[in-house]
């Protein structure tokens, strides 16, 4: 099995919302902003749409945090799950993710949920038809666009010109 890596790319990202639409109707049935796993901040200033969503990490602090070992990371996939059954809502995943967990990581009846891949098959990446979120085998080059990307997301995330769109 070839492993995959997940990479969403503002630069390219117009704002659409298909891939908010096609994650809320792949996990919760319906077409809804708020039941998606994925989310789009925007900068008006610079034009930019700024995707959010799970990093799935290699080092995933989420899951060193989870007192109750709800978060796994499965070492073929690298796929990050949180299993609602083991859950707290204790939410000390959403303070340790780098990239913003609170925007990333939800509450839904107490429980953290957040992007999933799909199990491998990521609804937002057959919809996005700009090519600004794309799954790809994970090369060193993708790991290094990923982790640019991240980074770029975040410095202009933390500019005060974001605004939320979902």
């Amino acid at each position: 099995m070839v492993r995959m890596i997940m990479i969403a790319d503002m630069s390219v990202c117009s704002g659409c919302q298909a891939c908010i639409t096609a994650c809320s109707l792949a996990k919760a049935n319906v077409f809804s902003p708020v039941k998606s796993r994925i989310l789009i901040d925007k900068n008006e200033s610079k034009c930019l749409n700024i995707p959010l969503l799970c990093e799935h990490c290699e080092n995933t602090p989420c899951q060193a945090v989870c007192p109750t070992g709800a978060i796994s990371k499965d070492l073929e996939t690298g796929i990050v799950k949180i299993d609602p059954a083991l859950c707290s809502g204790c939410e000390n995943c959403r303070l340790a993710c780098p990239f913003d967990g609170a925007s990333i990581i939800r509450m839904k009846d107490g429980v953290a949920v957040k992007c999933d891949l799909c199990d491998g098959k990521p609804a937002c990446v057959e919809v996005c038809q700009q090519g600004a979120i794309i799954y790809m085998p994970t090369t060193s080059s993708a790991v290094q666009r990923k982790r640019r990307c991240a980074e770029e997301r975040m410095k202009t995330r933390l500019s005060q010109e974001v605004r939320r769109v979902t």
